[in-house]
């Protein structure tokens, strides 16, 4: 399995005889076509994508520079599109192939001053259907999963405000926020052949935020 980040110290965390770091920027999208490459020489052909890299810049419209719109954009999208560009060809040689992106319930569900990563999660939602429907002649499933809150050091500021946490409890049905383990679980169902005949599908993990509200708890 190989594990990408641009963060090395990190990545020899991961190291082990099942894992291969590679380091890497995505925002780089020219470093892209690089990385796929080495990791070809090393791994050999790949069947599985999970493209789980993420950044949140908040900014009111007003003030979203090309630079946020363009990094933004680069890691959220685009850097998964390039991916799978450059691996689909083999991928196409192997038999039981998945792809999975990690979007969010901000792709059906928006949150103000997130223009862009909204708008980029939206998209990499779209380009789930799109290619799940391109490469299913080729037996290559493509699914996404949709996380709502998951208690990961992201969010330690917040996890940190137990009055936040408190309050944005009482907007999940299930009453917690979500794990990244939980998380890891959806992933590794859908890249498995028990998820074989599961395709195009956006799966939102979200402790029922999405489906309703329970307002006697919100405004008890």
């Amino acid at each position: 399995m190989a594990a990408v980040d641009r963060d090395e110290a990190g990545l020899q965390g991961l190291k082990s005889a099942r894992i291969t770091p590679f380091v890497c920027d995505l925002v780089d999208l020219k470093a892209i076509p690089i990385l796929t490459r080495r990791i070809r020489r090393v791994m050999g052909l790949p069947r599985v994508i999970v493209n789980n890299a993420g950044i949140h810049f908040r900014s009111a419209i007003e003030e979203t520079t090309e630079e946020i719109w363009s990094r933004s954009l680069n890691v959220n999208l685009l850097s998964a599109a390039t991916l799978c560009r450059e691996f689909v060809p083999a991928m196409k040689r192997m038999r039981g192939a998945a792809i999975v992106n990690v979007a969010s319930r901000n792709a059906l569900s928006s949150s103000p001053e997130s223009v862009t990563y909204d708008a980029a999660k939206a998209g990499l939602l779209a380009m789930t259907r799109t290619l799940a429907v391109e490469l299913g002649a080729w037996g290559i499933r493509v699914n996404a999963v949709l996380p709502g809150f998951i208690a990961t050091p992201i969010h330690e500021k917040l996890l940190n405000d137990r009055q936040f946490v408190k309050n944005y409890r009482r907007l999940i049905p299930l009453d917690r926020l979500g794990t990244a383990e939980e998380m890891a679980n959806i992933i590794f169902f859908l890249a498995s052949e028990q998820a074989s005949f599961i395709t195009g599908q956006g799966i939102v993990a979200d402790g029922g935020q999405m489906c309703g509200q329970n307002y006697a708890k919100i405004f008890r």
